[in-house]
């Protein structure tokens, strides 16, 4: 059995189709929850004594990630953005974290995005704030997706 594996090298690429280049995003420092329970949905009944849950919708889901970038990524992340485009975008565990060398699991799914700026403060890095409006189910692949 092997070990858990760190998070630090996750990667964040787009593209304008599935199976197309890729481009990776900027050098990201966390990305935040995105795979998330659906809402539940309560019901109840007069022959139960309680009310019970079962899985109901995923509500709209917004993804926020700061990133480090150079000028060329801002300007091609602003490009997008200007252009409303709907890129897919993949999330791509580490190399090592794999069975098979290119195959690390990878989640993928369709959205716009919006870039600004976070903070900028004394001692900080320079950070953008990516936020993808995500309207596809994120799917998921043992490496980028093929077909």
């Amino acid at each position: 059995m092997s070990e858990p594996k760190t998070s630090t090298l996750t990667k964040l690429y787009h593209s304008s189709t599935k199976i197309g280049e890729k481009s990776q995003v900027a050098f990201i420092q966390s990305i935040p929850e995105f795979l998330t329970a659906p809402e539940p949905i309560v019901y109840s009944a007069l022959d139960i004594s309680d009310e019970r849950q079962v899985e109901g919708r995923k509500k709209a889901e917004t993804l926020e990630i700061e990133l480090l970038f150079t000028e060329e990524q801002y300007d091609e992340l602003k490009s997008i953005a200007n252009s409303k485009a709907n890129e897919y975008w993949f999330i791509q565990l580490p190399d090592d974290t794999a069975t098979a060398e290119g195959k690390a699991l990878t989640w993928y799914f369709q959205a716009t995005c919006f870039v600004g700026m976070s903070e900028i403060a004394i001692d900080d890095m320079l950070k953008a704030k990516l936020t993808l409006y995500r309207n596809s189910v994120v799917e998921e692949n043992k490496g980028f997706p093929t077909v």
